[in-house]
């Protein structure tokens, strides 16, 4: 439209705000930012609509609740128009700077004990200041651009699982018993949020799990990392005798993982040497074969050539 190019900024500016309402964000975006380039005073509302255009398109992008919460911060006290719908600036602000350090916990790598432990404290940090800042409120970010209802509180309640299950898992190397402690933390908050917590409560089984080991007699704790199941053959004289050295099944004992790895080790290199031994014996059989090839193969050469003589 012809006339479209005369129009001044704050024309543009309304022009922008109906095509907001009527949810077609990609010209809404060209028609703020030509706003601004007429008039520089609609600058500062034009560039939080814009960013908060870009926020819906990238929700999990910590960087544009950065900068969301900046701008809402340069706005100051009041509200923030957009589209139909109406925020409180420092209410969304403080919404947006928790949720970017809530997605930044969540994307730190987890590689080993001391990773997990700094993401799961991170996570904690995270939820907690989510919970005291937006409580039982919706985030309103993700209610306006996906319309559901997930409150703050909802939100912090799986991040604490999350941390503690992570702290947990760092801790059963070295304190199978503290490692439980978080598992259980982890799963008052799963049932908080209406979950089962099931798999919470095989972990605290897995780790508060004692037993004898069967072939040294040392005292262990943590099934599945501290010490193995391994398959037997058990009479029943000695499952009367047992004590805690075996499951219930009696269909094997319970081995430290001191003796259950010396054992597969030396299984390992027992194998191997069978291994190499039948390979040495096949590439023998293998040369013997290929020499009596050979040595069929010349004597019916010899005989072809006697043949045409």
């Amino acid at each position: 439209m012809v006339f479209g190019l005369f129009k001044g900024g704050d024309e543009l500016f309304e022009e922008a705000k109906e095509q907001i309402n009527q949810k077609d964000y990609d010209k809404a975006l060209r028609t703020l930012q030509k706003s601004i380039e007429k008039d520089p005073d609609n600058a500062l509302e034009a560039n939080l609509m814009i960013t908060f255009i870009h926020l819906g398109r990238e929700w999990s992008n910590p960087s544009y609740y950065s900068a969301m919460a900046q701008r809402l911060r340069e706005k100051g006290p009041g509200t923030f128009e957009f589209g139909l719908s109406s925020f409180d600036t420092q209410k969304l602000a403080a919404e947006c700077e928790c949720m970017a350090e809530c997605i930044n916990a969540r994307s730190q790598p987890s590689n080993g004990p001391q990773e997990d432990i700094s993401k799961g404290e991170n996570l904690i940090k995270a939820a907690q200041k989510l919970q005291a800042s937006v409580g039982n409120e919706m985030l309103q970010v993700n209610y306006y651009f996906n319309n559901t209802s997930l409150t703050g509180v909802k939100l912090a309640l799986s991040l604490m699982a999350e941390g503690n299950e992570l702290i947990s898992q760092a801790w059963f190397w070295e304190d199978p018993k503290k490692a439980a402690e978080y598992q259980q933390m982890a799963y008052n908050f799963r049932r908080q949020l209406g979950e089962t917590g099931e798999e919470n409560q095989q972990r605290i089984k897995q780790f508060t799990h004692s037993c004898t080991c069967w072939i040294c007699g040392r005292e262990t704790m943590g099934e599945g990392l501290h010490f193995y199941r391994m398959s037997s053959d058990i009479s029943p004289q000695q499952i009367g005798e047992s004590g805690n050295s075996i499951p219930e099944e009696g269909d094997s004992v319970y081995v430290c993982r001191a003796c259950y790895s010396a054992i597969s080790r030396r299984s390992d290199e027992i194998s191997r040497g069978y291994y190499d031994s039948a390979l040495a014996e096949l590439h023998d059989v293998e040369a013997r074969i290929n020499m009596q090839i050979a040595a069929i193969e010349t004597r019916i050469n010899a005989m072809m050539l006697a043949s045409r003589r």
